[in-house]
């Protein structure tokens, strides 16, 4: 996608299909003069900026009136994208919308190509890289708390948080560029400590935002959760449970389920794919083999992996060796309604090992505290940085890490005795590290590739 920021662009802003109001995007120098020839003459001169207007929408030629729309009008640069914008709010047909597509494009509108507003926005300044991928981000979001987090981004609190170590490199930058130029002697042993002590609140303040990638990464992607075990311990009853509905088939009987079963839901506003898997055994069926070996690869793609056993059973060695030969994360004794048979020394040295729960998916006592046990594995004490700025994308914590490894170099070289020059290299890689996440130091390619991503009219 190129940015020509001389074209004037239009897009259908909601999504496909009916509605009761679709929404006409246009943004450009041109987007006044092109929505008058929209309207009836003597209507044209009534826009003002900032104000919403009722206009009747004609086709010029005929004068037929196409619609009846609320016209708001956006005077740059107090617009989303810094330009002229308008919005025009029709009726939400299809057939009315892509008619007034339709005519804008005859008038000298392009079609907008994916995120070529909000894109626009960015190149005018209006936004930075991480507010505009927060819009996308919040438009994707498939639970409150995602939404919650996205809408955090976009007021600019990971670019806060940034701040103030760039203007820290950019005045210790400033400071060795100096000594450099006017070629002072070597480092006065104070001055020394204390440029390595900035240095290292930097890389402590860069090092907390990349540790929050981890429980980020997991918001904004959410986890795949395989239930195993042998057959009929109830590991569809537990999926049940933990959905709230009866989705899997459940019966008494041994390998009722042949294949995996995926469903997903929120778990404390983290996207949950849960899969339930076919019983581990050995088998001569073809077709539960086939099962099993679906089963191994779904335990292999998961985050996270819950054990079930039967809290009625003696629970055999060869169960406990066949379960440790899969990264569980949890064990979970299920038909706890049966009563409990399991040896209390089995079960002290599955706890030694593993967290282990209760529960009986029949009753559903014990589901709720598993899925807060889950929740707290998943996020693992981190609940402070669900609270201020979170790194949730990949681009960003790949930046700070490379940016902490250029911190790391340049104390590493002032400690080791190298003059300002030597450790200048890798203070200007740092802060330009920290400029990709903020969209100072991208190149086109890479800001191209992030806007494709986006929906078009956005």
């Amino acid at each position: 996608m190129s940015h020509q920021g001389v074209k004037t662009i239009t897009a259908i802003a909601t999504p496909p299909g009916y509605g009761g109001i679709g929404v006409i995007r246009i943004s450009g120098s041109e987007s006044l003069a092109l929505t008058h020839r929209l309207l009836r003459e003597s209507s044209r001169s009534s826009l003002m900026p900032n104000q919403a207007e009722f206009h009747q929408i004609i086709n010029p030629d005929s004068g037929v009136t196409i619609d009846e729309a609320i016209i708001s009008y956006f005077k740059a640069p107090h617009s989303f994208t810094g330009e002229d914008v308008v919005e025009i709010a029709c009726h939400g047909s299809p057939v009315v919308l892509s008619e007034v597509i339709r005519l804008l494009t005859t008038f000298g509108a392009e079609l907008a190509q994916p995120g070529e507003f909000t894109m626009r926005a960015f190149l005018n300044q209006r936004i930075d890289l991480t507010q505009a991928e927060a819009i996308n981000d919040l438009i994707h979001s498939q639970t409150t708390f995602q939404a919650r987090i996205a809408a955090r981004q976009l007021r600019g609190e990971l670019s806060r948080q940034l701040q103030p170590v760039k203007e820290g490199l950019v005045d210790l930058i400033v400071h060795f560029e100096s000594s450099v130029e006017f070629v002072e002697d070597d480092l006065d042993p104070l001055n020394l400590n204390l440029f390595l002590s900035r240095i290292d609140h930097f890389i402590d303040t860069l090092a907390h935002l990349a540790s929050s990638y981890r429980v980020g990464r997991i918001i904004r992607t959410g986890i795949k959760l395989a239930l195993i075990g042998k057959p009929n311990v109830g590991k569809s009853s537990v999926f049940n449970a933990l959905l709230g509905k009866d989705r899997a088939i459940v019966t008494h009987l041994p390998g009722t389920t042949r294949d995996t079963l995926s469903e997903s839901f929120s778990l404390n506003g983290i996207p949950v794919n849960l899969v339930d898997t076919a019983g581990i055994r050995e088998t001569e069926d073809l077709i539960e083999q086939i099962g099993v070996e679906r089963t191994r690869t779904a335990i292999s793609e998961a985050d996270f992996v819950i054990a079930v056993v039967e809290a009625n059973s003696s629970l055999p060695a060869d169960e406990i060796e066949l379960l440790d030969q899969f990264p569980v994360n949890l064990y979970l004794i299920n038909k706890c309604d049966l009563g409990l048979r399991i040896p209390e020394k089995k079960i002290k040295s599955l706890a030694n090992r593993h967290a282990v729960f209760h529960a009986s998916a029949l009753t559903g006592e014990g589901i709720e505290e598993l899925k807060q046990a889950i929740h707290h594995q998943i996020i693992s004490g981190n609940q402070t940085y669900v609270e201020s700025a979170i790194v949730t994308n990949e681009r960003h914590y790949s930046a700070l890490e490379q940016s902490i490894g250029a911190l790391k170099q340049a104390k590493q070289d002032l400690t080791a005795g190298f003059t300002e020059e030597v450790a200048l290299a890798n203070l200007h890689q740092a802060l330009r590290s920290l400029g990709v996440i903020t969209g100072e130091t991208l190149i086109a390619d890479i800001i191209n590739q992030i806007f494709s991503t986006f929906c078009i009219g956005k």
